[in-house]
Parts: structure tokens; sequence; C-alpha cells
């Protein structure tokens, strides 16, 4: 099916959109959408909400114009832009989707409760398009569930069979309800989260990474009413099964379920949703939604025992999350104890507080080695020119601390430099792109009537630092190369690397043979939490009101196709090669073991990177045959967390597999991995990005 049909819609109604403001162009398109897109409901549905034209449709023969726009970068600004991106390898953007709405507030209270808010609004500043576009937003949502409402009312007239015409009643009543008035038991409120999880990505324009959140909290008091009323499990279980098999139906596969924690007052909150839907994604076995544990010190053995299961890390399920340290990384923000206990995990990224949050998770994706170049290369790149002037003065290097203290300097006014144009990128997507429904349902908007992007009451930028491990090997074979054993000066290493290596045969062996992050090997730890301080410094300082920028070493396997963009990097990276995937080793280290690869990423203090900081491990299937073994997996696991990393992803690979499913992928259509942040269908991944991970996975694998 085809979901993401805007510029149809677009193209359709072209000149009646371009004449409206940006607001009300917004909202009015979204109208276009929920209203025309095809929605439809099978025989066998339990609630409502398929939606989307058929793959054979063609809906846009030719380019579509773009709206008349407002201009808030100057072109000089412009094309420094431009430089940044393609000569430097340093991106600043503003991304869509990623986003996790207050479903808790929507499924309690209705969406009459953020109209009635904007209403309150209007009748202070009438003509403000902003709130009118809200305010259309959100009657819009309302109506494409009443579109839902008749079709279920045409599935009741059309069967003669009792127990369906029951089955589509009920459906239709429920439609007739949320999401625009509170939810009256726990079938209305999962109707009512389905059908908001939809509308999110229409309006946001982008289906990737659109979470659900805290779902076994909000939905708790809802499922005791069920089951207090008398309603069999079982019936509650197929609900979460068909909602599940929707939340799998679209989109990238990044949709987080968070599971567990504590409160505030440090009582465990698993309960039995947490656990049943535990028990739906074992029997289902899909990509999404991501179980996204949050694992406490209260969290109950008998949870942790069923997580550890061969179904769940095939599939790449789940991710665990160390609650205390989690809290911790929120509360660097200058955000609350409180409200930091509320945290959600932002799809397979960073951490959120849904609903009043807005978070831009590829803002800015930072070419780390290039702080390095300027420091090696007298605050020049390796490659161009930098294109600005910088106020860095550039030192002699001749130990470690030099340059340690250069790259610092050059990192922090680089960041400066990205972050001076976020502002601008953000206030021309708030000019030009507003999306007044999620705005409207995003704390900080309504009242400040203004777009997410930039009047959320939290703003968060996130900074990509992609390639800082291999940056940190650069500066460990510069220590011991240049600096130890003087075998080379920085002149011959920088330019060797300038030339991709060629003819330099036993200068990359040398490098290559030097220690690496991933051995737990003491200088190579420090030069690392020497990096990531610097890097977390850099972004408080650009910190400021509503706007925060953390730092993230989360690339999803964008590691490959960034590497492929890359020229060589000092650590004997050659040209095109991937970058470090994630917070693991380089793929130039070609094994480690599950004990040096966390006593290695727990040597810097993650919860400086809020936006993304997982590690990956990979574990052979016969780690499940006894429970001895799983056990094993558990402590490595809980010793991690304990030691202050945040986030670990699991995978459960058979490389054989994996490599059958390489050379033929049509004929493996079944095979689920994790890809780096979430689960993916094997062939559905590019082949560089499949021969990648099966190079991981044999480097990151360990045999019980």
């Amino acid at each position: 099916m085809k979901y993401y049909a805007q510029p149809y819609f677009q193209k359709k109604y072209y000149n009646t959109l371009a004449a409206l403001s940006a607001p009300m162009r917004e909202s009015q398109l979204f109208w276009y959408y929920t209203q025309e897109i095809p929605v439809w409901i099978e025989q066998e549905d339990v609630f409502a909400g398929w939606y989307g034209f058929q793959e054979s449709d063609n809906l846009v023969e030719e380019e579509i114009k773009d709206f008349p726009r407002s201009a808030v970068l100057s072109e000089e600004e412009r094309a420094f832009h431009r430089h940044l991106e393609h000569k430097l390898k340093t991106s600043v953007i503003f991304a869509t989707a990623h986003t996790c709405i207050d479903y808790q507030t929507v499924i309690d209270k209705g969406l009459i409760y953020y109209k009635t808010r904007i209403e309150e609004e209007l009748s202070k500043d009438a003509d403000n398009e902003m709130l009118k576009a809200m305010k259309l937003g959100l009657e819009a949502a309302c109506a494409y569930s009443l579109r839902f409402a008749e079709a279920a009312k045409v599935m009741e007239e059309r069967t003669e069979v009792e127990q369906e015409k029951a089955r589509y009643h009920r459906m239709y009543e429920a439609l007739c309800r949320v999401p625009q008035k509170p939810a009256r038991d726990f079938y209305e409120a999962v109707q009512c989260l389905w059908l908001m999880h939809c509308l999110v990505p229409i309006a946001e324009k982008g289906w990737a990474s659109i979470s659900v959140g805290r779902m076994d909290q909000y939905l708790y008091p809802y499922y005791q009413k069920a089951i207090a009323d008398g309603i069999p499990k079982e019936e509650i279980k197929d609900i979460l099964k068909h909602l599940f098999r929707l939340l799998d139906s679209y989109g990238d596969g990044a949709c987080a379920m968070n599971l567990g924690g504590m409160d505030i007052d440090g009582n465990d909150m698993m309960n039995e949703l947490s656990e049943l839907l535990i028990e739906v994604e074992k029997e289902m076995c899909l990509r999404a939604p991501i179980v996204a544990v949050r694992v406490s010190p209260k969290t109950p053995e008998r949870i942790l025992d069923s997580l550890i299961d061969f179904d769940l890390f095939k599939i790449g399920q789940p991710t665990f999350y160390s609650e205390l340290p989690c809290r911790k990384a929120v509360m660097g923000r200058g955000i609350s104890e409180e409200e930091a206990a509320t945290f959600s995990t932002n799809s397979c990224m960073g951490l959120i507080l849904a609903g009043s949050e807005f978070a831009n998770m590829w803002a800015i994706k930072f070419n780390a080695h290039l702080p390095l170049e300027l420091a090696l290369n007298g605050g020049n790149p390796f490659h161009d020119e930098m294109g600005i002037t910088l106020k860095t003065q550039p030192k002699q290097i001749t130990c470690m601390e030099d340059l340690i203290t250069q790259y610092r300097e050059y990192f922090a006014e680089l960041l400066e430099i990205c972050a001076r144009l976020y502002k601008k990128v953000a206030e021309e997507q708030a000019q030009n792109g507003p999306d007044p429904f999620v705005s409207a349902l995003t704390e900080g908007c309504i009242e400040a009537r203004g777009d997410r992007a930039t009047c959320a009451k939290y703003d968060t930028v996130t900074v990509e630092t992609m390639g800082l491990i291999n940056t940190c090997d650069a500066i460990e074979a510069i220590c011991e190369l240049v600096f130890d054993q003087k075998k080379y000066t920085l002149a011959q290493l920088v330019e060797a690397t300038k030339r991709n290596f060629e003819d330099e045969d036993a200068l990359l062996q040398d490098i290559r043979s030097c220690n690496k992050f991933g051995m737990n090997e003491e200088r190579t730890n420090i030069i690392c939490k020497q990096l990531t301080e610097n890097v977390s410094e850099a972004c408080k300082k650009q910190s400021g009101g509503n706007l925060i920028y953390v730092p993230s070493l989360h690339t999803i396997d964008e590691n490959v196709g960034y590497g492929r963009w890359l020229y060589a990097t000092a650590d004997g990276r050659k040209q095109g090669d991937p970058v470090n995937k994630n917070a693991n080793p380089s793929n130039l280290l070609k094994k480690t073991d599950h004990t040096s690869h966390i006593l290695s990423a727990v040597t810097w203090d993650q919860t400086a990177f809020s936006g993304g900081q997982p590690i990956d491990l990979y574990f052979d299937k016969v780690w499940f045959e006894t429970k001895e073994s799983r056990d094993k997996i558990k402590s490595l696991i809980l010793t991690y967390l304990k030691l202050g990393g945040l986030q670990l992803q699991v995978n459960s690979v058979d490389i054989e597999l994996l490599e059958k499913a390489h050379k033929a992928p049509d004929d493996y259509p079944y095979v689920i991995v994790r890809k780096g942040g979430y689960s993916v269908r094997f062939n559905e991944m590019s082949e560089p990005r499949r021969a990648e991970f099966i190079e991981v996975a044999k480097r990151l694998e360990q045999r019980v």
C-alpha cells in the first residue's frame, strides 16, 4: 500500500493551497488527505485502521511545484550550508517524524480537550492563523475517524451473521466517539491509539519512527477495567495482536513501545499488561513494535527471564534501557526528576518526554573526523577548503594532550557554526512547513501560537557524531606511532590519509595494528572518554531556553551510507568503507569479546549522550539452549546496565542463514534482523548494508 500521498493531494489542490497562509495551507492539505485517502475495514478486523492507495495507483505523473517560501537563510549562508554538507561531510537539516505524542492525554481526555484550549486562545486572538489551523487539524482527525465509522456501518449492514454484526456495531460506536471524546474502555482506548498513530505521520509527512510511548502504563487502567468487567484475557490479547499487525504494516518498523520502569517513588511499574504485551510479541514475531524495556533495580526476575528468549533475540528484540542512568541523562537537559521519570524512548534512538518535547533526530550529522583534520593540518581540512574563517588558531601538536585540546577547540567552534545554521533552518521550517496538528498536541505550542519546530516546551536537537570511534582510534594510532615510537611524523600520516593510503601498505598495516576502542585498553578508553566529554561540553554550551543540543552515537545502519560518502580517515579506514556503527568498535577491529566490548563502552559517561548511545551484542543460538547459558546473557546485560550503560541492543543470528539470504534475498522473506536501531526484513536491506551486517555480526558475535 501507498501511505505517502501528500504530493498527490498537493498537486490536485495546488492553486487552492498556494493562496493560503502556511499554517492554513498545511492543515487544509491534512484535511484533503484524511478525507480522500482510501480507508477500509477487512472482514476479520477486530478494530478499524487500514488506509492507503494501492501500489498500482499512479498518484503523481510529473514533478509538483513547491509552495511559495519565505527565506530566513541568506544566499551566502545557503552557499556555505551546501559546502558544509558536500565538502566537509556535515549536514544540518530539519527532520520530521520521530514523534511520540502524549497518547495518555488523548485517550483519557479526547481531542476535545485540545480543541477547547485552542478556542480559549482564539477568543483572545481570533485572527491568528496558527490557532485556526490547529483547530482545523483536530477537526480533520475527528472527521477521519467518522469515515471509518461509516465503513463499519456498511459492514454491519452487509452481514447476516449476528456475531459479525455485533463486532462491526461495536467498531462503529467506538469510531463515533474516539479520538474526539475520552475512551470509555480498553477497546476504545486501543482504537484511539491506532487512529492517532496513523494521523501523526500523515501530518508530519514522514512515517519514520512514530512511537507509542509507555503503552503498558496508559492502557493499564483500561485493561484493569476490562478484566473487572469479565472480558476474557484472550479477547484482550486478540485486540493487541491486531494492533501489532497494524503497527507492523507500514513505516520503517522503528515504532517503540516502552515497558516497565519505576515511578518517582521507586515502585516497579511492570504490570500484567506489560507481561501480556511481551507474550504477544513472542507469538507474533514482527519487526514492529520495538519492545523497549526499562530495566530497573526493581524489575522482577521472571520478567528478565522471559525476555532472554531466542524467539525475541532472533528478530532483534528487545532493546534494554537502564532506568536510573536514563533518568539522569534526561535530567542532564535541565529537566526535573519528576518529568524525567516519565521518559519514553524515541523510536530506536534517544530519550523523549512524550507530548512536551520535539526531537529533531538527524538535525546535525557531524563529521567527527573534521576537527582532527583541522588540528593535524594547520586549521585546514584534508580535502578542499574550510569555506569560512575560523577563530580557533592552529597550534603545534607534540603530544596527546595538545591533540585533544585542539580537537576540543575545533569541535566547539564547528558546532557553534552548525547551531547558528540550525536555528535558521528550524525557523524556515516553522514559517514554511509548520505542522499545526502535531503542534496542537505538543505542550507549549498552543499558548505560543507557534509550530513544534520552535515552540515545543523542550526542543531537542540531536548531534550525530559520525565516526567518533574511528576518530578515537586515529588518535590512539597517532599516540602510538608518532609520539611513542616516533616511527612516523604527523605530516607523513596526514599525507598518507589524504591519498587514501595509496602506496602506503606498511604505514596502513601499522595503523591498523594499533590498539582500538573495544579492546578495553587503558589509553584508548581515556581518549574516548575525553572526546565524548568534549562533544558533551560543546553541546551544553550551545543549549539555552527550550533549545537543547544532545550528542548521539546512534547511526542505525547509516554508518554504511555515510562511509561510502566519506574520504579516508586517519585510523586506517579507507575511502568508502563504513564508519563505526552506533557506540560499537570500528569495523577495523576484527574481533572482540563481549566483556571487553562492554567495559570499553562504560568508560565514558553515556548519560551525556541522551541522543542515542547503544551498543550491539550478537549471540549464537546455542546461548539459548540451557538455563545456565541464558543466565549468562542476563548477567552480561545487567552488568552493562549497572556499570552505566544506557541502551543495549541484541541480535541472535545464524551467519550461515544470513549468507544464504544475502545471495538470494527473495528466497528468504521471513528473515528479520536488528539492523542497528530497529528490526527489518533482511531482504529489504540494500546489498551493501546486508554485507556490512554480516561482517559486523561475525566480529561481534561470541559463542558461549
